[in-house]
Protein backbone atom coordinates (compact mmCIF):
# COMPACT_ATOMS: atom_id res chain seq x y z
CA UNK A 1 0.00 0.00 0.00
CA UNK A 2 2.81 2.46 0.81
CA UNK A 3 4.32 1.66 -2.19
CA UNK A 4 1.31 2.66 -4.28
CA UNK A 5 0.75 5.43 -2.42
CA UNK A 6 4.52 6.60 -3.33
CA UNK A 7 3.53 5.96 -6.83
CA UNK A 8 0.49 7.87 -6.96
CA UNK A 9 2.17 10.84 -5.47
CA UNK A 10 4.74 10.65 -8.00
CA UNK A 11 2.62 10.88 -10.94
CA UNK A 12 0.72 13.22 -9.52
CA UNK A 13 3.59 15.87 -8.69
CA UNK A 14 5.05 14.91 -12.71
CA UNK A 15 1.42 15.73 -13.90
CA UNK A 16 1.01 19.03 -12.09
CA UNK A 17 5.17 20.20 -12.97
CA UNK A 18 3.94 19.55 -16.65
CA UNK A 19 1.08 20.92 -16.91
CA UNK A 20 2.11 23.99 -15.05
CA UNK A 21 4.86 24.29 -17.48
CA UNK A 22 2.48 24.12 -20.30
CA UNK A 23 0.26 26.53 -18.90
CA UNK A 24 2.45 29.08 -16.97
CA UNK A 25 1.53 32.44 -17.80
CA UNK A 26 4.80 34.24 -20.13
CA UNK A 27 3.66 37.17 -21.14
CA UNK A 28 2.75 40.44 -19.11
CA UNK A 29 -0.41 41.85 -20.56
CA UNK A 30 -3.67 43.13 -19.10
CA UNK A 31 -5.89 40.78 -17.24
CA UNK A 32 -8.72 41.52 -19.82
CA UNK A 33 -6.90 39.72 -21.91
CA UNK A 34 -7.80 36.29 -23.85
CA UNK A 35 -5.16 32.98 -23.57
CA UNK A 36 -4.30 29.82 -25.44
CA UNK A 37 -1.58 27.48 -25.50
CA UNK A 38 -0.52 25.27 -28.00
CA UNK A 39 2.22 22.65 -27.62
CA UNK A 40 4.46 21.70 -30.32
CA UNK A 41 4.17 20.51 -33.12
CA UNK A 42 0.98 23.14 -33.34
CA UNK A 43 -1.84 21.20 -34.28
CA UNK A 44 -2.60 23.31 -37.58
CA UNK A 45 1.05 24.11 -38.54
CA UNK A 46 2.61 20.40 -38.19
CA UNK A 47 6.00 21.13 -40.26
CA UNK A 48 7.19 24.18 -37.17
CA UNK A 49 10.13 21.75 -36.31
CA UNK A 50 10.25 22.71 -32.56
CA UNK A 51 8.97 21.17 -29.21
CA UNK A 52 7.54 23.46 -25.95
CA UNK A 53 4.53 25.55 -27.07
CA UNK A 54 3.40 28.70 -27.59
CA UNK A 55 1.29 30.85 -25.27
CA UNK A 56 -1.06 33.30 -27.17
CA UNK A 57 -2.79 36.55 -25.81
CA UNK A 58 -5.71 38.84 -27.15
CA UNK A 59 -7.21 41.99 -26.43
CA UNK A 60 -10.52 42.82 -26.29
CA UNK A 61 -11.74 43.52 -29.76
CA UNK A 62 -8.84 41.79 -31.65
CA UNK A 63 -12.01 39.93 -33.75
CA UNK A 64 -13.84 42.91 -34.48
CA UNK A 65 -13.58 44.43 -37.91
CA UNK A 66 -14.21 48.10 -36.68
CA UNK A 67 -12.07 47.77 -33.40
CA UNK A 68 -8.63 49.53 -33.67
CA UNK A 69 -7.22 46.58 -31.53
CA UNK A 70 -8.65 44.16 -35.12
CA UNK A 71 -5.75 41.46 -35.55
CA UNK A 72 -3.64 43.04 -32.85
CA UNK A 73 -2.27 40.56 -30.63
CA UNK A 74 0.96 38.64 -29.14
CA UNK A 75 2.40 35.44 -28.74
CA UNK A 76 5.45 33.89 -27.48
CA UNK A 77 7.05 30.39 -28.56
CA UNK A 78 8.70 28.74 -25.56
CA UNK A 79 11.14 26.29 -27.52
CA UNK A 80 13.30 23.42 -25.85
CA UNK A 81 16.30 23.74 -26.81
CA UNK A 82 19.15 26.66 -28.49
CA UNK A 83 18.11 27.38 -32.05
CA UNK A 84 19.28 29.27 -34.69
CA UNK A 85 17.28 32.19 -35.47
CA UNK A 86 17.83 34.38 -38.28
CA UNK A 87 15.58 36.05 -40.87
CA UNK A 88 14.80 33.45 -43.46
CA UNK A 89 14.25 30.81 -40.15
CA UNK A 90 11.16 33.64 -38.86
CA UNK A 91 10.20 33.88 -42.27
CA UNK A 92 9.57 30.47 -43.19
CA UNK A 93 8.28 30.05 -39.54
CA UNK A 94 5.50 32.59 -39.59
CA UNK A 95 4.95 31.39 -43.37
CA UNK A 96 4.18 27.75 -42.32
CA UNK A 97 2.43 29.13 -38.82
CA UNK A 98 -0.12 31.39 -41.16
CA UNK A 99 -0.75 29.17 -43.83
CA UNK A 100 -1.74 26.65 -41.28
CA UNK A 101 -3.96 28.94 -39.48
CA UNK A 102 -5.48 30.10 -42.57
CA UNK A 103 -5.47 26.66 -43.87
CA UNK A 104 -3.74 27.36 -46.91
CA UNK A 105 -2.76 23.84 -47.89
CA UNK A 106 -6.91 23.90 -48.85
CA UNK A 107 -7.66 27.25 -49.71
CA UNK A 108 -3.80 28.75 -51.36
CA UNK A 109 -3.88 28.70 -55.26
CA UNK A 110 -3.46 30.63 -57.75
CA UNK A 111 -6.98 29.48 -59.18
CA UNK A 112 -9.27 31.07 -56.66
CA UNK A 113 -6.69 33.74 -56.55
CA UNK A 114 -5.93 33.24 -52.72
CA UNK A 115 -1.94 33.16 -52.41
CA UNK A 116 0.05 31.62 -49.94
CA UNK A 117 1.31 33.69 -46.75
CA UNK A 118 4.86 36.22 -47.74
CA UNK A 119 6.88 37.61 -45.20
CA UNK A 120 9.42 39.53 -44.99
CA UNK A 121 11.39 40.77 -41.72
CA UNK A 122 14.60 43.08 -41.63
CA UNK A 123 16.87 42.67 -38.16
CA UNK A 124 17.40 45.78 -36.47
CA UNK A 125 19.64 46.19 -33.54
CA UNK A 126 17.61 44.42 -30.69
CA UNK A 127 14.98 42.40 -33.32
CA UNK A 128 13.15 41.78 -36.29
CA UNK A 129 10.77 43.76 -37.96
CA UNK A 130 8.45 43.01 -40.97
CA UNK A 131 5.47 42.34 -42.71
CA UNK A 132 3.36 39.43 -43.64
CA UNK A 133 0.64 39.21 -46.36
CA UNK A 134 -1.70 36.40 -45.66
CA UNK A 135 -5.71 35.51 -46.18
CA UNK A 136 -7.88 36.19 -43.29
CA UNK A 137 -9.56 32.94 -43.52
CA UNK A 138 -11.13 33.54 -39.93
CA UNK A 139 -12.63 37.27 -39.97
CA UNK A 140 -12.39 39.15 -43.09
CA UNK A 141 -11.96 36.66 -46.34
CA UNK A 142 -10.08 39.07 -47.94
CA UNK A 143 -6.03 39.27 -47.87
CA UNK A 144 -4.40 41.51 -44.96
CA UNK A 145 -0.86 42.77 -44.15
CA UNK A 146 0.24 42.57 -40.76
CA UNK A 147 3.27 44.40 -39.35
CA UNK A 148 5.25 41.89 -37.06
CA UNK A 149 7.93 42.55 -34.23
CA UNK A 150 10.22 39.44 -33.12
CA UNK A 151 12.50 39.66 -30.00
CA UNK A 152 14.52 36.08 -29.27
CA UNK A 153 15.60 35.75 -25.90
CA UNK A 154 17.75 32.72 -24.45
CA UNK A 155 17.45 31.29 -21.52
CA UNK A 156 20.91 29.53 -20.58
CA UNK A 157 19.61 28.21 -17.62
CA UNK A 158 16.92 26.40 -18.53
CA UNK A 159 18.32 25.87 -22.27
CA UNK A 160 15.11 27.31 -24.07
CA UNK A 161 14.48 29.52 -26.58
CA UNK A 162 12.08 32.57 -26.05
CA UNK A 163 10.50 34.42 -29.92
CA UNK A 164 8.33 37.01 -29.02
CA UNK A 165 5.84 37.76 -31.56
CA UNK A 166 3.82 40.92 -31.95
CA UNK A 167 1.16 42.09 -34.64
CA UNK A 168 -0.95 44.74 -35.75
CA UNK A 169 -2.38 45.16 -38.94
CA UNK A 170 -1.98 49.22 -38.37
CA UNK A 171 1.06 51.00 -39.02
CA UNK A 172 4.15 51.44 -37.06
CA UNK A 173 3.74 54.65 -35.81
CA UNK A 174 -0.55 53.67 -34.28
CA UNK A 175 -1.04 54.03 -31.19
CA UNK A 176 -1.86 50.29 -30.96
CA UNK A 177 2.02 49.88 -31.03
CA UNK A 178 2.31 51.36 -27.89
CA UNK A 179 0.06 48.71 -26.38
CA UNK A 180 1.56 45.97 -27.77
CA UNK A 181 4.70 47.32 -27.04
CA UNK A 182 4.25 47.19 -23.05
CA UNK A 183 3.80 43.15 -23.70
CA UNK A 184 6.98 41.86 -22.24
CA UNK A 185 7.94 38.39 -20.69
CA UNK A 186 7.66 37.74 -17.71
CA UNK A 187 10.98 38.67 -15.42
CA UNK A 188 11.38 34.77 -14.26
CA UNK A 189 10.88 33.15 -17.48
CA UNK A 190 14.55 32.15 -17.96
CA UNK A 191 15.11 31.07 -13.60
Amino acid sequence: MKQLLICFTILITTLVSAQDETHQNLLVTDSTWAKEVFKFPIGFAQDIPYSGFEEAQFPKGWGTKDSPRFWSYAFVWHIEGEIDINEHTLENDLQLYFDGLMDMKTNGNIENGILKTNVLLVKTKTSYKGKLKTFDRLKTKKIITLNVTVEEHCCKEKNTTLLLFRFSPKSFDDSIWNELNTITLKNNVCY
